[in-house]
């Protein structure tokens, strides 16, 4: 399987326009990737992104990061509640953002340490080592884990 970019940045599978879906997104978020042509119809799965040659790799990872599958936190600077909303304050690579995630929507913790969480808008958030959040980081993410 050979994966490319076009000129405007379209995800092609051996010369197939496709769009890359994560399978789990909430437990194997960096592995487990349909490729899904324009009909929906799968065309392709990578396992592991690591086992691709390096220029798919490269396709695909910056096919993912154009998409936002997930954003990774660095720190959280508030957690507030709001009616039937917890208003998250955080600091990520690209600067400070601020989501919602409905009362009932707990982050989930992953294995080795991670953390994921979905906003009402189904963006993932990802805190890929807790332990390596600053103390009041760690503070609040504990205050409003399920």
């Amino acid at each position: 399987m050979r994966l490319t970019l076009t000129p405007s940045g379209q995800l092609q599978c051996d010369g197939t326009d496709v769009r890359a879906k994560p399978c789990f997104p909430m437990s194997e978020p960096g592995r487990f990737f349909s490729l899904l042509d324009g009909d929906g119809k799968e065309v392709g799965l990578v396992e592991d992104p690591a086992d691709l040659d390096p220029a798919s790799g490269d396709a695909l990872s910056t096919a993912l990061a154009d998409a936002a599958f997930v954003i990774e936190v660095t720190g959280i600077d508030s957690i507030e509640t709001d009616i039937d909303l917890r208003i998250w304050k955080v600091r990520t690579a690209s600067g400070v953002r601020t989501f919602e995630t409905r009362l009932g929507s707990w982050p989930r913790k992953l294995e080795g340490g991670g953390v994921l969480i979905q906003d009402v808008a189904e963006d993932l958030y990802l805190i890929r080592d807790s332990d390596a959040l600053d103390e009041d980081s760690q503070k609040l993410l504990w205050a409003f884990s399920g």
